[in-house]
């Protein structure tokens, strides 16, 4: 409307700045006034790309879910699904693990259920989205995005007796005759579930643990947790958990593995010299903290050693040996029992060496800028109980955190670390415990603190092989994330080969920095080798998500209010508006020369 106004002002000043406000009497005079208004008018216009007409509603789109999940409940929903999707017309877009045009599949197989691109692309576009699912979608709260106009039909599977297992949680490493705790989500469709049995297998069909896990409700879950002993061998082993149900209609979903690489030494390690309340909470939670296994040793007298859990008796020659071996050590007390520990070692590193004597109470007050920061942020750190520090180590690359004494003098370093091939920690801390016993908000600054420290430890261990598998187990349509061993290289080749398969791909891996991961794409279900230089890794690649039971989205109404009109058509968009312009110009111009003007 403005640009009309605009045009329409600038031909009337036209036509009153050259022939006045009351032009001579006679046709022609007002004639000349009338054209040079039309011609400013419409020169104007198509200066301002004034808009014409009515915008017309914009056309639909179609959004067909492509996702693997369509096999629950027969699939016939599927084909009612492509015959909605005929129904509705306009553009179809599939989405799923991506979001890609064409025609609909004649079986879907994606791995994942993404809705959310679809929304945006047709929030961008002003265009109504009709969406249509079988409800099992990852990301339903971006519905609610969604343009006015549009809704989603869903196409729910019939419910029926499934009993799944979601997730489940290992050391992926542990020494042969070790104990782990290995925990599995167990979860349940909409049908209750009379009875439920859990077991854990090795590929090699031999049982380690079974356990009757009760009935489930609809749409329930259950933590079912074991110990497990470790056998004695050192290889890779596959380890399944299975849960079984009579009349489970679903068997895809039943079945979840992971493997657990059993080595002759732990994955990480801690050692205390003189073990007190630091060294008990700091091992209970590096044990939680870490995704492998975790050994303690504790000396109760000078050459008497204990193994931490069992008190089992240890010679301080096999000590010194583990320690040698572990990939990530721990050191509390006297650092140097052993002699030098940067040469005794040969991973990630820390040491927690306390101060001898009695220098005060000591007040944590900020945190510097670190690759800890992430971990710390928000802490509150004046508000924490009071510790011990020593003096400050030599040769570090940075601090984490700094306290003050009696928060006036001496400003020491809690944490410090160094930054390099090989990671070393240094706090020369004493009363950590503290913050843990108090709980709350202190227990949550240690657990930022252990935790952050041990993350990091653990990211920069050491390990022979180029390249390894960052996680033991994922499922289908997920993509492949690696971690980088002890090679320096930046570009790494791999092979790649499935049990049971003779043939082998070449993948090729790019890491941006030292310690960086790098991706692969997904693959299909099954026991992988990744042979690389210095060894191999083994990994679980289970059946996708999309057969794990989930409670369907309700179908949605039209979304209120009136489709987005599309946008009306602006006056360049006509070559005939020029050639307006040109006659009204050529018309006034001949008047001009009727009446005798120039």
């Amino acid at each position: 409307m403005i640009p009309w106004l605009i045009a329409c002002a600038a031909g009337v000043a036209a036509a009153v700045g050259l022939y006045g406000v009351r032009p001579p009497r006679g046709t022609y005079h007002r004639a000349l006034a009338a054209l040079r208004a039309l011609a400013v008018l419409v020169a104007v216009a198509l200066l301002l790309d004034a808009p014409i007409g009515t915008g017309a509603p914009t056309a639909p789109m179609a959004a067909l879910d492509a996702s693997a999940s369509w096999g629950q409940g027969g699939a016939t929903r599927y084909a009612e699904a492509q015959g909605r999707v005929k129904a509705v017309g306009g553009q179809l877009v599939l989405f799923g693990d991506s979001l890609r045009a064409g025609a609909p599949p004649e079986s879907p197989t994606d791995g994942a259920s993404r809705v959310g691109p679809a929304v945006d692309r047709a929030a961008a576009l002003g265009r109504p989205l009709t969406v249509i699912t079988d409800g099992q979608i990852d990301d339903p709260e971006t519905l609610a995005a969604l343009p006015a106009g549009s809704k989603v039909e869903v196409l729910p599977a019939p419910d029926a007796v499934d009993a799944a297992v979601r997730s489940l949680e290992l050391p992926t490493s542990a020494a042969p005759g070790d104990s782990v705790e290995l925990r599995a989500l167990v979860v349940s469709a909409g049908v209750p579930v009379p009875a439920t049995t859990g077991a854990v297998r090795l590929a090699d069909g031999s049982v380690l643990a079974t356990a009757p896990l009760g009935a489930l409700s609809p749409w329930s879950e259950r933590e079912w947790r074991v110990r497990l002993r470790v056998p004695e061998r050192r290889d890779a082993m596959v380890v399944h958990v299975v849960v079984t149900a009579p009349g489970d209609a679903e068997r895809r979903n039943d079945t979840l593995s992971t493997v657990l690489d059993v080595r002759g030494s732990p994955a990480a390690v801690f050692v205390s010299t003189a073990p007190d309340q630091d060294a008990r909470f700091a091992l209970d939670l590096m044990r939680g903290a870490l995704a492998f296994g975790v050994r303690g040793f504790l000396r109760v007298a000078p050459g008497q050693w204990r193994e931490d859990g069992t008190l089992a008796r240890v010679e301080e020659s096999a000590v010194r040996d583990v320690l040698a071996r572990a990939p990530l050590a721990v050191l509390h007390g006297d650092t140097a029992l052993f002699g030098a520990p940067r040469p005794l070692t040969r991973g990630a590193l820390a040491l927690v060496a306390p101060p001898r004597g009695d220098d005060g109470e000591y007040f944590t007050e900020r945190a510097g800028v670190s690759p800890l920061s992430p971990a710390l942020s928000g802490v509150p750190w004046d508000s924490l109980a009071p510790i011990g520090v020593g003096p400050a180590p030599l040769g570090m690359s940075w601090s984490a955190l700094s306290a003050r004494r009696a928060r006036r003098f001496d400003d020491r370093v809690v944490i410090a670390g160094y930054d390099g091939p090989r990671r070393i920690a240094v706090l020369p801390v004493r009363g950590l415990w503290r913050w843990q016993f108090r709980g709350g908000r202190s227990a949550d600054a240690f657990a930022a603190v252990w935790g952050g420290v041990l993350d990091w430890l653990a990211e920069g261990r050491t390990d022979e092989r180029a390249v390894f598998a960052a996680t033991p187990w994922l499922r289908e349509g997920e993509p492949v994330t690696w971690r980088r061993g002890a090679v320096g290289d930046s570009v790494i080749t791999l092979r790649l080969r499935r049990d049971g398969s003779a043939s082998e791909d070449s993948v090729t891996l790019h890491f941006s920095d030292a310690f960086g991961a790098a991706s692969s794409a997904p693959l299909a279900a099954g026991t992988w080798r990744a042979t690389v230089p210095g060894g191999a890794s083994v990994f679980v690649v289970n059946a996708s998500a999309e057969w794990v039971p989930r409670r369907s989205i309700a179908s949605r109404a039209t979304v209120t209010g009136p489709p987005a009109a599309g946008m009306r058509a602006g006056m360049r968009s006509g070559w005939w508006w020029y050639a307006l312009v040109l006659v009204l110009l050529c018309a006034e111009w001949w008047m001009r020369r009727r009446v005798g003007l120039r």
